[in-house]
């Protein structure tokens, strides 16, 4: 087992997930790391992008079938280890304007 493995299947168990959930998430992380042949570590949010699209338009899976592969890829890149810097903006949220 990969040491991001370990670590993803550790939060889902700190965060009480359920065993099923912590299954579905891991086989979607495998699944979007084979789909682009490279470790999760080294894809970033517009792999996400292009991962959706192909869940779309060539694998047709329903839109429940993608937001799990979607809330598998969120809940890895907002992984406790490697907090957003104060330039980085965590996958799936929208900018905020500067305060005035």
């Amino acid at each position: 087992m990969t040491p991001l493995r370990q670590r993803m299947i550790e939060d889902m168990q700190v965060r009480n997930l359920s065993p099923h959930t912590q299954t579905a998430y891991v086989q979607q992380v495998s699944l979007f790391a084979r789909y682009f042949n490279q470790s999760p570590e080294a894809l970033g949010p517009e792999q996400i992008r292009a991962y959706q699209v192909h869940l779309t338009n060539e694998k047709k899976l329903a839109p429940g079938s993608i937001l799990i592969a979607v809330a598998a890829l969120r809940f890895l890149s907002l992984s406790p280890e490697t907090p957003p810097g104060p330039t980085q903006r965590r996958v799936g949220t929208q900018a905020q304007p500067p305060c005035a």
